[in-house]
């Protein structure tokens, strides 16, 4: 685990406090942020799919330094445009590289970007597959979820890529609370219906939760109980059951449908990484 560093005089203090992380891009993001976009858009045809992604005014285009123009584009009415445009360029970047006009590896801006938004205090940060940006998270939770989806993808590689979705539309720099709790159910259940559910022909997670809750005696967790005996897999069912009746926009039209809560996705994500884990590395599993 990497050291947080602390200024002098909040170490003097005895400051204890995580540091407040800047959203948008602040004045002291913003020099480096821009210069770190004119290296890696340093082509026309980067700023060209940048500027129709994002509807950037023709004047970017019609300038005579494209790259410049881009680097020092704004909107009063949208203080994230900068990020937005730093979030294609890492998508562009991740890509099989068909314009082959950077002078620096794409690995290396990549780092580049990371080390500055760290040590800017920038709310963000890059995505786990390194295509873009999404929210900072605690490191011990981002760990748990990397942990998570490698077991996942050694299991069932689909797992492992519905959970990146999960984390992404949670945490992404435009969070969708729907899709990242519809990708938690998901990736709990690329790893839980072909262990559970082999022979179902439409397994679902809510299949795996009847399963369990009604085999209860079936099965057991890897961690002892109180007597020392393998331990009964009540909290994963009370996981799963969680997971399964918080989706509350599944189905529309219902007394108790109600749109996905940014809360809800998050508590999601982290549940479907438990889970994912837990199957993964069978640590639920028959007598």
């Amino acid at each position: 685990m990497t050291k947080r560093w602390q200024r002098f005089t909040d170490r003097l203090a005895g400051k204890t406090d995580p540091e407040v992380l800047f959203t948008g891009l602040p004045d002291h993001l913003q020099v480096p942020v821009r210069q770190w976009i004119g290296v890696a858009a340093g082509s026309y045809e980067v700023v060209q799919e940048v500027c129709l992604r994002l509807r950037l005014p023709s004047k970017v285009l019609n300038s005579t330094n494209q790259v410049q123009s881009l680097m020092n584009v704004s909107d009063s009415a949208n203080d994230m445009l900068e990020i937005e445009i730093v979030d294609v360029v890492l998508d562009i970047l991740s890509k099989a590289d068909p314009y082959q006009r950077w002078n620096t590896p794409a690995a290396a801006l990549r780092s580049q970007l990371d080390g500055v938004l760290t040590m800017g205090g920038s709310a963000y940060t890059l995505k786990p597959d390194r295509d873009g940006l999404c929210l900072r998270v605690e490191e011990t939770l981002r760990r748990t979820l990397d942990e998570a989806v490698q077991a996942a993808e050694a299991l069932q590689k689909d797992a492992g890529a519905h959970l990146r979705e999960a984390f992404v539309a949670a945490y992404g720099i435009k969070p969708n609370p729907s899709v990242a709790y519809s990708q938690a159910v998901k990736a709990v259940e690329a790893v839980a219906n072909p262990v559970f559910l082999p022979k179902s022909p439409e397994p679902t997670l809510g299949g795996v939760r009847s399963t369990l809750d009604q085999g209860r005696s079936k099965y057991v967790m890897a961690v002892s109980d109180r007597a020392g005996a393998p331990a009964g897999i009540d909290a994963a069912v009370e996981l799963i059951n969680l997971l399964w009746h918080g989706q509350r926009d599944r189905h529309a039209g219902g007394p108790t449908s109600a749109p996905v809560s940014q809360e809800a996705a998050e508590t999601a994500v982290h549940a479907a990484a438990l889970l994912v884990h837990w199957v993964s590395k069978g640590y639920v599993r028959r007598k």
